[in-house]
């Protein structure tokens, strides 16, 4: 079977997109993880975080469903998002749609680029929960808001966010990669705390316009960007007052950087506008028979335009930070 792929990236998270709207592929979820699994290695094949099967939705404009690269589905992922929002408005012609993930609808519109060159989409970002249960992780207390957490470190105080996926916040003045690698894996192994696991995230504040977040990403690993990690830790800053509500915030991160504003209202509900890059990288074939990839061609020229201006972002952002 040959299989046509997109592959994109929102801020160097990338992902392989497989098109089931307009495609009969009839995969099962079987072959949705084998595929995840294969393709996303990136010592033998395409490469990727994980793989975006875009759906026909019943009460939506697309339905995405996103697959680590480990095998295993998410429920949510926002830099994914951004990319299957961005491929349905063109395919449908549209500047706003609603995309159906596992657990929530979203609003996506086409945005002013971000940079010169840089296709940048929005998206309203209402599900979010600071309720203990809704990751879950087991606590005494209903919310988990700049606490110790033992198991995962002595050090660290973490915010419990789920944005229908879970996120672990720990603001600190440094981040040290080896210490996230340390935490992120206990915290998607001590199943008596964390029983579905969650992404752990260190959140650094430059200032009130601009924060640094570095993810160990659930079913991944270290990434260079995870959208809803920035989405709850966007929303750690506000609730620690390192960062205003209803004002932009500079999200910067291993890939790039995104733009967030968090609004409060009817006294504990959160909204986070969620501003970033959806950049198309190549497309290409993948030769599936069921069980293996056979062969893979890829076709890089319709978007080197594309990956030049953002690579030029890229570089920008990293000037910032300096």
């Amino acid at each position: 079977m040959d299989i046509n792929m997109l592959k994109c990236h929102g801020t160097g998270n990338d992902f392989i997109l497989i098109d089931e709207y307009n495609n009969k592929y009839n995969f099962d979820d079987d072959a949705r993880k084998q595929l995840s699994i294969l393709g996303c290695n990136r010592k033998k094949l395409i490469g990727a975080d994980g793989i975006l099967f875009v759906q026909k939705s019943i009460t939506s404009d697309a339905k995405m469903r996103i697959f680590n690269s480990d095998g295993s589905e998410a429920e949510m992922c926002g830099n994914g998002l951004r990319c299957v929002g961005r491929y349905v408005m063109e395919m449908l012609h549209k500047d706003k749609v609603e995309i159906e993930t596992m657990k929530a609808k979203y609003i996506v519109e086409k945005e002013e680029d971000l940079y010169i060159g840089v296709k940048t989409v929005k998206i309203y970002i209402d599900s979010i929960s600071l309720d203990s249960n809704s990751l879950p992780i087991k606590s005494k207390s209903d919310r988990v808001l700049f606490e110790n957490i033992p198991e995962l470190s002595e050090e660290l105080k973490f915010t419990a966010v789920s944005i229908t996926n879970p996120h672990l916040i720990a603001l600190t003045d440094k981040i040290d990669e080896k210490e996230l690698i340390e935490v992120g894996v206990k915290g998607n192994s001590t199943k008596s705390i964390l029983p579905n696991g969650v992404n752990i995230s260190f959140l650094k504040v430059f200032n009130e316009g601009n924060v640094y977040v570095k993810t160990y990403e659930r079913g991944v690993g270290l990434t260079k960007s995870c959208g809803t990690a920035m989405t709850a830790s966007s929303v750690v800053a506000a609730l620690s007052e390192n960062v205003k509500f209803d004002y932009p915030v500079n999200i910067f991160n291993d890939g790039g950087a995104i733009k967030t504003i968090v609004h409060k209202y009817n006294g504990n509900k959160y909204m986070v506008e969620f501003i970033g890059n959806a950049t198309f990288v190549f497309n290409g074939t993948i030769e599936f028979d069921g069980e293996g990839i056979k062969n893979v061609t890829i076709d890089k020229s319709p978007y080197d335009m594309e990956t030049e201006s953002y690579n030029r972002f890229f570089d920008f952002t990293r000037k910032k930070l300096q």
